[in-house]
């Protein structure tokens, strides 16, 4: 392992272009373009990766040493450019809505926070999409109170007004495209240690969103082994894998005591649907799941992460 004495901390350039409209009924319209530049980004370089095809060990910088020497940091660069926009409704008469969308694109070397190099030879190669680029995301948020109760339009009065009055109803809808992944093959032919090889592309490919052993997320026949000390000609995260979907509601009553002492009920509800949220298919080509979703995400469950199944969760909150 090395670090350099000379080392500067990386750092982001932002900068951002807005406009935004107000609308009849409540309604605003925003929109506006992002930029990000990542300057000197961290990558941990492995120097004694191979840099010529085809001499093995010998190919190594530091041979007949064969051990990685690992750089901490080496900076390189990373650039984000978005499309934000915003379609509100400010809270009145009980209700609001939120309703955003993006279309981004994230490019960078690294698959990773301080991860490494896919391609030691021809390293402009590597700048590609960000393992977690997702072109596409739209959002809907939304607070109802419902119009009964004391107060309010509709059975204010009575004990109706008691028992159906004081409740919200809340949501999210969240939608994603999938995020980025690239089809390998056995490096073993390039006899290049430390750098990665990716497949042939020699046909259209389709995308065929099937799930699970059998039904292949894209036409794996659109790929096949590249040539013996050639890099393939697929890129680094040239393709997408599923999307996501993601549906949490809640339901809250709020019950007034008296004038210094009130309790909330609180039910919340996350994955109300119970969706999964897949893996991208299995991306080295030769192997038995190559093409194939066999798995979901593992980023937490119920209320913890996107993944797992539906979870419900109760609470009370008292306010004086």
């Amino acid at each position: 392992e090395w670090i350099p004495t000379d080392y500067k901390n990386p750092y982001v350039e932002s900068w951002n272009l807005s406009v935004q409209e107000a609308l009849p009924w409540h309604f605003t319209l925003d929109a506006a373009y992002v930029g990000n530049h990542g300057v000197r980004t961290a990558e941990a370089t492995n120097l004694n990766a191979a840099t010529v095809i085809g001499l093995g060990t010998k190919g190594q910088p530091e041979y007949p040493r064969t051990a990685n020497t690992t750089q901490y940091w080496q900076g390189f660069s990373s650039m984000y450019n978005a499309l934000q926009t915003k379609f509100n409704r400010r809270f009145t008469s009980g209700l609001m809505i939120t309703t955003s969308y993006t279309w981004a694109k994230g490019m960078g070397f690294q698959d990773s926070d301080d991860g490494g190099l896919l391609f030691y030879i021809n390293q402009h190669r590597n700048y590609a999409r960000t393992s977690f680029d997702r072109s596409q995301t739209f959002a809907q948020s939304y607070i109802y109170d419902l119009p009964v109760g004391k107060g309010k339009q509709w059975l204010n009065s009575g004990p109706a007004a008691m028992i159906l009055g004081g409740w919200q109803i809340n949501g999210t809808l969240t939608l994603m495209t999938g995020s980025s992944f690239e089809v390998r093959y056995s490096s073993s032919g390039l006899s290049a240690p430390n750098n990665t090889q990716t497949a042939d592309q020699i046909a259209p490919i389709q995308i065929l969103h099937g799930i699970n052993t059998g039904n292949p997320w894209f036409s794996t026949s659109s790929f096949a082994a590249p040539a013996t000390g050639v890099f393939g000609n697929v890129g680094r995260n040239s393709l997408s894998g599923p999307g996501l979907f993601g549906l949490n509601a809640s339901l809250f009553k709020t019950i007034q005591i008296n004038e210094k002492w009130k309790m909330e009920l609180r039910c919340e509800a996350f994955s109300l649907t119970n969706t999964p949220q897949f893996n991208n298919p299995g991306n080295t080509l030769g192997n038995a799941s190559f093409g194939y979703v066999t798995g979901t995400q593992g980023t937490g469950s119920g209320v913890n992460g996107t993944g797992g199944g539906r979870a419900f969760q109760l609470g009370v909150k008292a306010s004086f």
